[in-house]
């Protein structure tokens, strides 16, 4: 009994982490407040968590338009996510609109069968700041 409580106790923390691992991709909406190009698009992530760091890629698009960037962040105390995209790989825009390099502090959730980060976005352009927003984004499952 005492050799299964030690067990027990040694891998618990390994278990929780475990739980709270967002390697994956994730899939919802990035919302813009008033003033926007638009108040919502649509958003993928793709992320790798090593410990609490985590790298990966942000991928938005409205209509016939997309950016791709890179990001790090880390996952912090309380379950949050927290994120700075760093440079856009990819794209396609129309005239005079400018994509947000963005940073952000995302909530990991767990409701029902669903696994989500929900949380605020901040951002800027070359010449000024963005309109801030919301992001809401669920876990995809691996397919087979």
């Amino acid at each position: 009994m005492k050799s299964f409580l030690n067990l027990l106790f040694c891998c618990l923390p390994l278990l929780l982490g475990a739980q709270n691992n967002i390697t994956g991709t994730w899939k919802g909406i990035i919302t813009q407040d008033e003033g926007g190009y638009r108040t919502n698009y649509d958003m993928e992530l793709v992320l790798k968590q090593e410990g609490d760091k985590i790298t990966g890629r942000s991928t938005v698009r409205v209509d016939d338009i997309f950016a791709v960037m890179d990001l790090e962040g880390e996952m912090v105390s309380g379950g949050y996510f927290r994120f700075q995209e760093k440079a856009i790989v990819d794209f396609k825009k129309v005239e005079g609109l400018e994509w947000c390099i963005k940073r952000g502090q995302l909530l990991l959730k767990f409701e029902k069968d669903e696994i989500k980060l929900e949380g605020f976005w901040q951002g800027t352009t070359s010449f000024s700041t963005c309109i801030p927003g919301k992001i809401f984004v669920k876990k995809m499952s691996p397919r087979a």
